[in-house]
């Protein structure tokens, strides 16, 4: 997953805490929720999944292994919808 990027047709909102983004290829609008938009914007700046579940671990003082794993599973359906190449 470290290989992947943002698409960089994608049409992106920030509307309050949640983003949305409109694929220009499916015409299909997907609506992240807070922590998924969390982890998207990270997406950008951090190298992997990890340091993304890291950085929410440090900033949430949560567990870091139920980080980590919805960090994974929130980067495999960003993938499987499309938005990540």
């Amino acid at each position: 997953m470290q290989s992947l990027k943002k698409r960089s047709d994608l049409l992106i909102e920030e509307i309050e805490d949640e983003v949305v983004i409109y694929d220009p290829r499916t015409h299909r609008v997907h609506h992240l929720n807070p922590m998924a938009s969390i982890i998207w914007e990270l997406f950008e700046v951090c190298s992997s999944p990890k340091e993304i579940a890291k950085e929410i671990v440090d900033v949430l003082k949560t567990d870091s292994s139920t980080v980590e794993k919805d960090v994974q599973e929130t980067l495999k359906q960003l993938q499987v919808k499309g938005l990540l190449e």
